[in-house]
């Protein structure tokens, strides 16, 4: 009777084992489409608020100290807009020196750039007394152009007109179909400079001008940039 129970579950143990290997291995769990974490990047619900006179004055403070100040002789001064392309409000407002010493120090912590010349970027552009500026800040963060954090920042020579108003991607194919045309990787600054219509835009870590008339499909050369605090 011992010999029938003991063959009798030696036949049980060899059928579960023969039903579980036929199994195969067991198929891994599909990831979730989206997983948050902390790293990710805020999703803005509402559009950013209107810019306020008081809040551009104290960007400009913020970045320059006293080197330079709000230009009030133009109307608008100032425009916000994603111009580098990176999910983050940016503010563009013209300027002029109030202090030529700290305007031209050795290591500013701006980057001078002429968008509509051929100069070498590797030479430094002096900034001149009276001379008109276009600075455009870089948001930083859930507050943008606003936050404490935002520093990078591109002082632009000879670039402002008359007109001055921001343009989307796709509103800048649609307003030149038909011409050759660069990538800009945010939204454009349209204007009149000096009697010529074009497009003040940012591609290959630099501003660069785009004159419909004169344009060759030839970006500018790629040049030092900024990195975010992030990046340092």
């Amino acid at each position: 009777m011992r010999l029938c129970s003991a063959c009798l579950f030696t036949v049980l143990l060899f059928a579960l084992s023969a039903c579980s290997s036929s199994r195969g291995p067991v198929a891994e769990q599909t990831p979730l489409a989206y997983q948050p974490s902390p790293e990710s990047t805020p999703v803005r619900l509402t559009a950013p608020a209107a810019a306020k006179t008081s809040e551009v004055q104290d960007a400009v403070k913020r970045v320059f100290k006293d080197a330079a100040v709000v230009d009030t002789n133009y109307n608008p001064n100032f425009l916000a807009g994603d111009f580098n392309g990176d999910g983050s409000q940016d503010l563009a407002v013209i300027v002029k020196p109030a202090k030529l010493d700290l305007m031209n120090q050795q290591l500013p912590p701006w980057l001078v750039r002429e968008p509509r010349s051929k100069r070498d970027l590797r030479i430094a552009s002096r900034i001149e007394k009276d001379e008109t500026l276009l600075a455009v800040i870089h948001g930083y963060g859930a507050n943008d152009w606003r936050d404490p954090e935002a520093t990078q920042t591109f002082v632009l020579k000879n670039v402002v007109g008359n007109d001055l108003k921001v343009h989307t991607g796709q509103e800048f194919v649609t307003a030149n179909s038909g011409r050759k045309l660069p990538r800009p990787q945010g939204d454009l600054i349209g204007e009149t400079v000096q009697g010529s219509p074009g497009y003040l835009y940012f591609a290959s870590a630099t501003y660069s001008w785009y004159d419909p008339k004169t344009f060759t499909g030839v970006e500018t050369p790629p040049g030092a940039f900024h990195k975010p605090r992030a990046m340092r």
